[in-house]
């Protein structure tokens, strides 16, 4: 559902490559925790993984992405579960993606 959530959102034309369920399941991706739909984005958009920074706000997600090779991922608890997402391999937990930018 991204492209719904982000035309809502007014910000479809700010992600030029977009790879959620929809893609997955039409290209037989593995879903999370395999990094399958994170590296195809990262292919796409021609980044090396190593060089790239995923944030996620489930421990699946912070799995994938460190089977994946990325060079920085980001934990966000928005449920209490900053143990968990450390304990998925996450580099750094925040609680709003705000901790994020320089003051």
């Amino acid at each position: 559902n991204a492209a719904i959530v982000l035309d809502a959102a007014g910000l479809t034309g700010r992600f030029p490559v977009v790879v959620d369920g929809i893609v997955a399941d039409v290209e037989g991706l593995a879903g999370k925790p395999e990094p399958a739909t994170f590296l195809a984005g990262a292919q796409r958009l021609h980044v090396d993984p190593r060089a790239s920074v995923v944030i996620e706000d489930a421990e699946a997600g912070v799995l994938a992405a460190v089977r994946g090779g990325f060079g920085l991922v980001i934990g966000v608890d928005r449920t209490g579960n900053a143990e968990a997402l450390l304990g998925a391999g996450a580099h750094v937990v925040v609680h709003d993606l705000a901790e994020t930018v320089p003051a």
